[in-house]
């Protein structure tokens, strides 16, 4: 996943660099290169490609690096997704076989992270249901708590 995304930032700035050098053949070669690394991955990409070289223009490298930017947020977004979920499967696993206290509170917490998660909040909504879970945590055991605190950070951020 981080060699993708640096891989995906070293193409971001390669479109940057065109854009400012505005060398026509360097603009043709990188749109003809990245549209064949992503047309796979990035279906505005494969949009792009037209049969005769000479019609590409500023405007394509400028819409590539515009993909290519959405397409990282799209991957952090999904990577998100994917700690908060693995991270609320282990700590739910863990409660299920161990004695904790306050078992139910915490059921209840996770499930309404798992609900503000899902929800499309902003940040400061999101901060404020989940400072509600701040009290539960001071109350549990080191491994708990700091499962907890994980978990509250991802979705905060």
């Amino acid at each position: 996943m981080i060699n993708k995304l640096n891989e995906l930032d070293l193409d971001i700035k390669r479109c940057d660099t065109l854009l400012i050098e505005n060398n026509y053949l360097e603009i043709v070669i990188a749109i003809e290169e990245l549209h064949d690394k992503y047309k796979n991955n990035i279906d505005s990409v494969s949009n792009i490609s037209n049969d005769v070289v000479w019609n590409y223009s500023k405007k394509d490298i400028e819409n590539i690096q515009n993909y290519l930017k959405d397409y990282k947020e799209e991957l952090i977004f999904k990577e998100k997704q994917k700690n908060i979920h693995d991270k609320l499967t282990d700590l739910k696993e863990y409660i299920d076989y161990n004695d904790i206290l306050e078992k139910d509170k915490l059921v209840e917490v996770i499930n309404l992270i798992e609900n503000i998660e899902k929800n499309n909040l902003n940040l400061d909504e999101k901060w404020n249901k989940l400072k509600e879970c701040l009290e539960l945590i001071k109350n549990q055991e080191r491994e708990i708590g700091v499962q907890l605190l994980e978990i509250l950070l991802f979705v905060a951020k």
